[in-house]
């Protein structure tokens, strides 16, 4: 009986020395695993000419045509010229104030973008002027708000243009001592 009474008095030692040894913390051991959430970068824009249907940019030079723009001076001395669509809409206002516009940009990428315009070829006796404005709604982007002479190598008409939002530009031609024809020439406009 001694004997029955160790034995069951070292099992319930062992019981109490395991109960405590399982209510011991035990050491966790962990991994991460890391994680990149990537949003591909777009420079994208629609471009809307006054009365028209929007065009979509193209990442392949010169990119996709919309309308043809008409300036159309009664004489070769016009100064600002309001842009019209060859049949349809004209802009409306007197330089430096354009109350319609002939043109709207639609930042439709992932990123803020400043656009900028380059004549494809320059004019002999004529210049190009132009100002932009954010539209109404849209809160994000510096226009050239000024009336600005189109440079050699282009301009920028709005930078940090942000997402979804939408810049008017308007632009005017001045022609001096023009002889009477027809000139042909493009603007290219371009995201950076």
């Amino acid at each position: 009986m001694n004997r029955i009474v160790k034995i069951t008095a070292m099992f319930v030692v062992c019981l109490s020395m395991f109960g405590i040894l399982g209510a011991m913390p035990v050491k966790a051991d962990f991994t991460y695993t890391p994680v990149i959430i990537g949003v591909t970068t777009t420079k994208t824009y629609t471009q809307t000419l006054n009365g028209q249907t929007g065009t979509n940019s193209d990442p392949a030079f010169p990119g996709t045509a919309t309308q043809t723009l008409w300036f159309n001076s009664t004489d070769g001395n016009t100064k600002y010229q309001n842009a019209s669509v060859i049949g349809a809409n004209t802009q409306v206002g007197p330089s430096p104030v354009c109350t319609t516009p002939i043109m709207t940009f639609k930042n439709t990428g992932t990123v803020t973008e400043t656009l900028s315009v380059k004549l494809n070829n320059t004019v002999t006796g004529m210049v190009f002027y132009y100002n932009s404005s954010l539209a109404s709604g849209s809160t994000t982007g510096t226009p050239d708000t000024a009336l600005t002479a189109l440079a050699a190598g282009g301009s920028n008409f709005v930078t940090g243009l942000g997402l979804n939002n939408v810049t008017n530009l308007c632009i005017w031609a001045n022609f001096s001592s023009m002889t009477g024809g027809q000139y042909n020439t493009w603007f290219n406009f371009s995201s950076n």
